[in-house]
């Protein structure tokens, strides 16, 4: 058939005379197909096509060092030239450490808000120990004042929605370290919305394991009108005359009908997945709409985790950015993510363990199988999204970075 090149391809001489909108559908189709026996075959790499990197960690210096528990820390870094660290409350950074001669990733969340002039430049991470946790147990115990950290962030979306007016009424739903972006919401909130209404419902194992205690206390004598907190725990001692018993369905309940939030409330929930599901039942049960309900899953690892099973052949996935494609081979045992960024694809990324939503793709066409637990909800995993980290492609796949 007669052709001529067009982009240094063969285009068959009948698009010449196509309606334009079917050519350029030719070489769509063309240009895909290229790339996919390309990536499959291993021959002609191509240069990545994303303007968008991971993003840049900043190096910054170790402050102070408060002990909230036994096995609970807050640092408090500083930026060593004053620059501002901006980032929205309830947000999280991930900090980079070298254990063992391998850099490792953990994402925690600010626990203060973004303060004003000097302390501008301050950020306040909460990190709980983790049994045989590498990063936590290295953070709980060998730093010092006037260490550094290499931080990446801010990231997550689990923040208050920018509303016209904003939100009057919180109601926070914490288990254990869930407290953590729910302290620095509660802060803010309460310091930039004079007239708001905020209640805390927090459940922990014993009474020494309360994080911010003390702070809690302060915080409500400060703001009495505005500020409730109701502790629950599984563990009370002796003289205990507050709540007793686990943040299930039931009890979420009982404590909803005591507060009787109004029905512009807004509902933060973070802590075990098992409790947020209770959560969940209970806001339910209620009629609160899905849009006023936010959530936040702590993933960490376990040795319980339940890996995917993997593909004996390399397995080719497409991955799209604003209408930009490039085609990645993902090689028995790897992660999407691996895969995308030894091709020197520029995707996003952060803890790299399933914990913190960074790297979420979308689910264009195939199929993605990942390890269990991670941080995706329901309704996440319901409009299609995947983790990159934990993701591994079931035959071809075609991604979507949103």
């Amino acid at each position: 058939m007669p052709s001529r090149e067009r982009g240094g391809g063969v285009v068959p001489w009948v698009m010449r005379i196509a309606p334009r909108s079917l050519s350029r559908r030719y070489e769509t189709v063309r240009r895909d197909m290229g790339m996919l026996l390309g990536g499959l075959l291993g021959r002609n790499r191509p240069s990545p096509p994303f303007a968008a990197s991971p993003l840049a960690p900043r190096t910054l210096r170790v402050d102070a060092i408060r002990r909230e528990t036994a096995d609970v820390v807050t640092l408090v870094l500083r930026d060593p030239v004053g620059r501002a660290i901006k980032f929205s409350p309830g947000q999280y950074f991930t900090v980079l450490v070298s254990v063992g001669g391998e850099t490792v990733r953990r994402a925690y969340s600010a626990s203060m808000p973004q303060g004003e002039g000097e302390h501008a430049a301050l950020l306040a991470l909460t990190i709980k120990r983790i049994p045989a946790g590498r990063v936590s147990n290295f953070l709980n115990d060998n730093l010092r004042v006037g260490d550094t950290l290499e931080v990446i962030g801010p990231q997550g979306n689990f923040v208050v929605p920018r509303l016209a007016p904003p939100p009057q009424e919180l109601v926070l739903v914490a288990g254990g370290c869930g407290i953590t972006p729910l302290m620095c919401i509660a802060r803010a909130h309460l310091r930039n919305e004079l007239n708001a209404r905020v209640s805390l419902i927090y459940g922990n194992r014993r009474r020494e394991d309360i994080i911010f205690h003390q702070a809690l206390i302060d915080l409500q004598r400060d703001h009495e009108h505005q500020l409730a907190v109701i502790h629950v725990l599984g563990e009370p001692p002796a003289a205990w005359n507050g709540r007793v018993g686990i943040l299930d369905r039931h009890r979420v309940a009982q404590e909803l009908d005591t507060l009787n939030p109004s029905p512009g409330t807004h509902y933060f929930a973070c802590g075990p997945v098992p409790m947020l599901v209770e959560v969940r039942a209970a806001l339910a049960a209620r009629g609160v709409p899905e849009t006023h309900v936010h959530e936040e899953r702590f993933v960490r690892p376990s040795p319980l985790a339940q890996p995917t099973p993997c593909a004996g052949t390399p397995q080719a996935v497409t991955i799209r950015r604003g209408g930009v494609s490039q085609v990645i081979r993902v090689k028995p045992g790897q992660s999407i993510l691996e895969a995308g960024l030894e091709s020197g694809l520029a995707m996003p990324f952060s803890c790299t363990m399933g914990g913190c939503g960074a790297c979420k793709l979308r689910v264009v066409d195939g199929q993605v199988d990942m390890d269990e637990p991670n941080c995706l909800s329901p309704a996440e995993r319901a409009d299609g999204f995947v983790l990159a980290c934990v993701g591994r492609p079931r035959g071809l796949v075609t991604l979507e970075i949103p």
